[in-house]
This record gives structure tokens, sequence and C-alpha cells, in this order.
């Protein structure tokens, strides 16, 4: 993670190429997939390796998830909210983490059942048990074939919660939102899609800093699940029921969840 830490903070982005509609690439997001890749091939060669530039290699089962800049956008245009996250996934459930926020100066891990640190220093999710007290983090509107939908479904929920919680914040970078739902900055993150990528490192800190990381109906999260929440415990009961209005949508369990990796691509935004 030093490697990766060091060229983002020494490289600006140069070139920029675009996998689809307002998912840009840049050559240091490919950078530094490649030297975290390399790192990991000789230190821990049996486990697979799915990142977000090259793809899967090697072991399905037990096998590292990179997103080498979460917050594309945000790094390219200089905005310092964005993140390195690397996860570890064991049959299907994420359970170790390392986030880094390099211009920020902070960095994140846990690994199951041992707590979560920042700079290694143990943290906890926020006590707050109210919503009209809580500050919520909510992930990007839509873009690519089903911006339509994910549009009008965020619009529902972003009216909704701007109802009843103190504030509603879109910083762009889902690594950056668990995180900060782990230290307490944040209270809830509600994120709409479920990539493997940028959930499973942020997932593991968050719930074990103590919050509850959920699907959308309330079930434990997984890499098959459909959105990614994280709520400190005291919200969990006034945050959930406002996601039902996400019943029978793509973000909603229950349809064919038999395929992880086509779910990650098909039931999320562009990383952004």
């Amino acid at each position: 993670m030093d490697l990766a830490v060091d060229h983002v903070l020494s490289h600006r982005p140069h070139r920029i190429h675009y996998k689809g509609d307002r998912d840009p690439v840049s050559d240091v997001d490919e950078t530094v997939e490649r030297l975290v890749h390399q790192c990991l091939a000789t230190d821990d060669a049996g486990t697979g390796f799915l990142g977000e530039e090259t793809g899967p290699t090697g072991d399905r089962h037990t096998y590292w998830v990179l997103d080498p800049i979460d917050g594309t956008i945000n790094h390219q245009h200089g905005n310092p909210l964005c993140a390195i996250a690397l996860g570890l996934v064991h049959s299907g459930q994420p359970v170790l983490g390392v986030i880094a926020l390099p211009f920020l100066g902070h960095r994140y891990s846990a690994a199951e059942g041992g707590g979560a640190f920042r700079d290694d220093e143990p943290i906890t999710t926020s006590s707050t048990d109210r919503l009209n007290k809580a500050l919520i983090g909510f992930g990007d509107y839509g873009s690519g074939t089903d911006a339509g939908l994910r549009d009008v479904l965020c619009a529902s929920l972003d009216r909704s919660f701007t109802a009843r919680a103190q504030g509603l914040r879109r910083y762009g970078s889902t690594a950056l939102d668990l995180v900060w739902v782990a230290d307490g900055t944040l209270d809830a993150c509600v994120l709409l899609g479920n990539r493997t990528r940028d959930t499973a490192a942020g997932a593991v800190i968050a719930r074990e800093a103590g919050a509850l990381v959920l699907d959308s109906d309330a079930t434990p999260h997984s890499v098959r699940s459909r959105c990614a929440v994280a709520v400190t415990p005291g919200l969990s009961e006034e945050v959930m029921p406002l996601l039902r209005l996400l019943r029978g949508s793509p973000f909603w369990p229950g349809r064919d969840q038999t395929d992880p990796d086509r779910l990650a691509s098909t039931t999320s935004a562009p990383d952004r």
C-alpha cells in the first residue's frame, strides 16, 4: 500500500480514457493497480485477484479485490476525497480491508474479529440514535445504461432522507463513505449498488468498528448484496425502513444473485 500511496501523491493524472458513460480511467489508476497486483503476486501467489482495470485472475474462492482510485473523478479534478481500497474476500464474504486516503493522510484497516483501526488507533462508530441528529453519506446519482432508473430512485431516497436527517452528503467515494461511518464522521451511508472492489474493504472496516453493514432489505452484506448500507446500530430502525421504496428494483435482493461479478457490473453506477 505504501508504494501505491506514494505514487498517487507524486503523480497527477495525464492520460485519461473512458470505459463508458462518465466512467473515466487514468494512467494513475492503471499504475497503482499494477503496483499492488505485482506486490500481491510476489507475497501471496496462491490467492486470486480482482482489479478494477484488469479484471479477475486466479482463485475465485479467496481473492484480493482492489479499487486503485475510488473517487476517480474527484482525483482527476484535484479533489482530495479519494481512496485506495484493498479487500480480501473469502467464500463470498469480505474478511479483511485496508483503505488509504492519500491526500488526507489517513489509513484504515480491519480483519474479521480483530477490530477496526485508523492510523493504528482503534475506532468505533458514532453513538447517534436519532435520524434528525444524523449525518448520512449517499452514493452518486446514475450514469451508464440504467442511469434513468437510478436517478429516479436516488431522487426519491434523497427527498425521504432530507426530510428526516440532519444532513446528507455525497462525497463521490464509496470507500471513504464506509470508513467515515467506521470512525463516526458519518452516522450512516447508503450506497445503491455493490461493486465488490468499491465496498469489500470498507464493509469489513465499518463492521469491525461496530456498524451494521447490510443489504437494502436489512440482510447481512456480502459480495452478492444488491446494495451496501452501513449504519451505526442506534439508527438502523429509522434508516432501513426508508429503503423499502427500492423493493422490486435491481437494488432489492431476490432476483438472480448467483454471479457476484455480473451483479457488480449491472447494479452499480460506474466508479466516479
